[in-house]
């Protein structure tokens, strides 16, 4: 006879987009729904809550370089002992408040921080078991300094040869402010002057993340542009650029800056404006970028402290020894079946779709409003010097 488990899913209440995502101390509530195909006897319904981070690189002259972190494991047996169900969807609610000293989630070139729920259903019998899971995101509420609403700006002035000749490329970019939250733009103003022998090809702004990995003692970094404006326009000698309100949005979905509560993992932030010229050469100003991020529709208790034994009371951490063996809860027998890492959210090589800043919401917050073009005509144009 085949199992008489036909489906087994895990439903979280807190769904926007079809994804699930939750700040530090809110309430992770759902339920695990469970459809017969027959009569069948459930001995018990265990459901567990993980988070980690993991780093891992490989360097040709120094080997594997590995570290890991864990931010919840914990696990509860949600049904009321062993049971006899009829054919068709059972239901079983749950809830656990998310400690408040979580990072936030991310995927990296060399790392990650996952969050996710697994549950898993033990028959009366030797092999009726059936495991399933969700992952979920975490987001961080990071308030941005209030300095950080104010524009910042860079000057460089730079001497180039090219044969017997010689010239000063002058630059100068402005940011409309330092600190800027996931979904909002960036107005840049910028202005070129080119009095060198050489040719500029191509002027770009861009917004990059740099991540810092670390695993014993060591580090590796990596730096991704996450958007950019570019400008093919070719300045000869004697040429002049001019940006004026030129947008560069910031992605919805990129973590805040620092990546707070995580120790393996660092996260920062720049704005970069570069100037390209012939002959491969470049001339680039960069400035310290700060990123935020909201919260919206968050069920955070306001006595957190206090309550938290009110949602967590049933739950055991499974890094303590022999708390499964004291729930009985079937978590000890199965774990090796989830052995090998959390279950990645989504490709290293894929984007993360930030599900909070997507599709707005009724009676949450809306994403910052953009300023309107015919507010702020976006100009750029060649002058002549």
């Amino acid at each position: 006879m085949g199992t008489a488990v036909d489906n087994l899913c895990i439903i979280l209440e807190h769904d926007i987009d079809e994804q699930y995502q939750y700040q530090p101390g809110e309430i992770v509530r759902g339920r695990v729904d469970v459809t017969l195909t027959r009569p069948f006897t459930i001995r018990t319904i265990s459901i567990g809550v993980n988070g980690q981070g993991v780093v891992a690189w490989e360097d040709h002259e120094l080997g594997s370089f590995q570290a890991d972190e864990e931010y919840i494991n914990a696990s509860n047996q949600i049904n009321h002992g062993t049971n006899h169900y009829d054919k068709g969807c059972h239901q079983f609610p749950f809830d656990y408040l998310l400690p408040n000293n979580l990072p936030s989630s991310f995927i990296g070139k060399y790392g990650s921080v996952t969050y996710v729920l697994k549950a898993a259903i033990h028959g009366d019998k030797p092999g009726e078991t059936s495991i399933t899971s969700e992952p979920f995101l975490v987001l961080r509420h990071s308030i941005l300094p209030e300095q950080s609403t104010k524009s910042v700006g860079i000057s460089k002035e730079t001497r180039l040869w090219s044969t017997c000749a010689t010239g000063k490329l002058k630059l100068s970019v402005e940011v409309n402010k330092a600190g800027v939250f996931p979904g909002e733009d960036m107005f840049i103003r910028a202005e070129i002057a080119n009095k060198t022998p050489m040719r500029v090809t191509a002027v770009q702004a861009s917004l990059i993340m740099d991540s810092v990995y670390h695993a014993r003692q060591r580090k590796i970094q990596y730096h991704q542009i996450v958007n950019k404006r570019r400008d093919e326009y070719e300045l000869m000698s004697g040429d002049g650029r001019r940006w004026q309100n030129v947008r560069l949005t910031v992605p919805p979905y990129i973590p805040e800056s620092t990546l707070e509560h995580c120790d393996i993992i660092e996260i920062s932030y720049k704005f970069q404006f570069r100037v390209e010229l012939s002959g491969g050469k470049e001339v680039k100003v960069e400035l310290p970028i700060r990123i935020g991020t909201h919260h919206m529709g968050l069920e955070i208790p306001e006595n957190a402290k206090v309550d938290s034994g009110r949602y967590n009371n049933e739950w055991s951490t499974r890094h303590f020894p022999g708390a499964d063996k004291e729930m009985g809860n079937g978590f000890e027998r199965e774990t090796a079946a989830w052995e090998g890492g959390v279950p990645e959210l989504r490709p290293v090589d894929s984007t993360m779709i930030n599900p909070l800043f997507q599709k707005q919401v009724p009676g949450h917050f809306e994403r910052p409003k953009k300023i309107s073009e015919e507010d702020m005509p976006e100009i750029i144009e060649n002058t002549k010097l």
